[in-house]
């Protein structure tokens, strides 16, 4: 799809990035300030969500309205006060993506770790269920979309992967379950798989890979602003 295309789709639409400061969420934040979006980025480091803010705005972009939110610690009470934030002063969220994720090491489930185990579940599980929870009475009021980032699960359902294996997985039949609840109410539920991506999450369990050889998180940002712009968002 065009630029031009989804500029008419995403100008003044509400999207909420989780992830935002990650590689491919930072990229994600840039190609829909170009395209007009109110966003609003969330990230546990406050300071990395100010340098973002700060990179765009030198663009000359629409700033971003910024929400630290740390998922390891956040509860559903969070999700629901963000809820309330954003419909007192946007009303409804036209999208919500998830791209962050937690990942420390390949490593053998008999050397795995309960507290990273839990620690992975709460970001790359619970916290996107519960967000999305949280946010989903707003995205219906817009006909919005929710979109997940998932990863090769033929990849991930080999050895060693842990709770990021699982993660993923688990993720993508959620997103499958949820898909199914909004299919008649206009709301657009989709996972995305991104091709192996140049990014240091990656890197931790590819450290010899070549990075020319991998895609760049700007160009793998497309397919998420694509898939926010669907073609019947315009009369």
């Amino acid at each position: 799809m065009s630029t031009t295309e989804n500029q008419k789709r995403l100008a003044n639409k509400t999207i909420f990035l989780t992830g935002a400061c990650g590689a491919l969420g930072s990229a994600l934040a840039l190609r829909l300030t170009q395209q007009g979006a109110n966003l609003i980025i969330s990230d546990k480091n406050p300071r990395a969500l100010d340098r973002l803010c700060d990179e765009l705005v030198k663009r000359d972009l629409k700033e971003p309205v910024i929400y630290p939110m740390n998922l390891i610690g956040a509860t559903p009470n969070d999700y629901m006060q963000l809820s309330k934030v954003i419909k007192d002063n946007f009303v409804v969220l036209d999208g919500l993506v998830h791209t962050a994720a937690e990942f420390g090491s390949l490593t053998p489930f008999l050397l795995y770790e309960a507290s990273r185990w839990l620690k992975e579940m709460q970001v790359n599980v619970n916290s996107p269920i519960f967000l999305t929870q949280a946010l989903l009475p707003l995205i219906l009021k817009s006909k919005g979309s929710v979109i997940f980032t998932s990863d090769n699960l033929e990849t991930l359902g080999k050895a060693y992967w842990g709770q990021y294996g699982v993660g993923k997985a688990a993720i993508e039949q959620f997103a499958n379950i949820l898909a199914q609840e909004c299919e008649n109410q206009g709301v657009n539920v989709l996972t995305i798989t991104p091709p192996p991506m140049h990014t240091p999450l990656r890197a931790k369990a590819w450290p010899a890979e070549n990075p020319d050889r991998l895609a760049k998180p700007l160009d793998v940002a497309d397919l998420y602003v694509d898939a926010l712009a669907p073609v019947d968002a315009v009369s």
